[in-house]
């Protein structure tokens, strides 16, 4: 068993995993719109529908960018922005939040694993997971332990 150090996100960091695994899944339709518009911004007579998905092209990121910044923001995920630490187990993992709540989950619950720049990502459903970051291991050994034992499995 391991025990991290107190982590917590904040909205802003909350914010930038939100569109960075958007963009990780995303990034070829964005890069599609663009040249599609570059390609209709570049004939001489446009017509409606020429103009309208240039419009598109243009709105759409600018959306997309305040949508993920209105959530990430948003009181409702106030349980999430909460401070909290982890001890984990081979077969579990138990976040304690900083308001004495605790939460119990059995590995084999984790249907997969994103790992960014400095976060672990463990999804327990298609859009829900649970953050822990990589710098929230008290040793080098604690985290290798949790690579070895728990990112292995999940993996699988």
């Amino acid at each position: 068993m391991i025990t991290t150090n107190k982590i917590q996100l904040t909205a802003y960091s909350y914010f930038k995993i939100l569109l960075t695994i958007y963009l990780k899944k995303r990034w070829w339709f964005i890069i599609l719109i663009w040249i599609l518009a570059l390609l209709m911004i570049s004939k001489e007579q446009k017509g409606s529908y020429e103009n309208f998905f240039i419009f598109f092209a243009i709105i759409y990121p600018i959306s997309l960018v305040l949508r993920f910044w209105m959530y990430a923001n948003s009181k409702d995920n106030k349980l999430f922005l909460l401070e909290r630490y982890f001890d984990i187990y081979e077969d579990k993992l138990v976040g304690i939040l900083n308001d004495g709540t605790d939460s119990t989950i059995k590995i084999d619950h984790f249907i997969r694993i994103l790992e960014l720049q400095n976060i672990y990502l463990l999804y327990v459903s298609k859009y829900q997971f649970i953050f822990i970051t990589k710098d929230s291991f008290k040793t080098k050994e604690d985290r290798t332990w949790f690579e070895q034992k728990i990112v292995s499995k999940i993996k699988k």
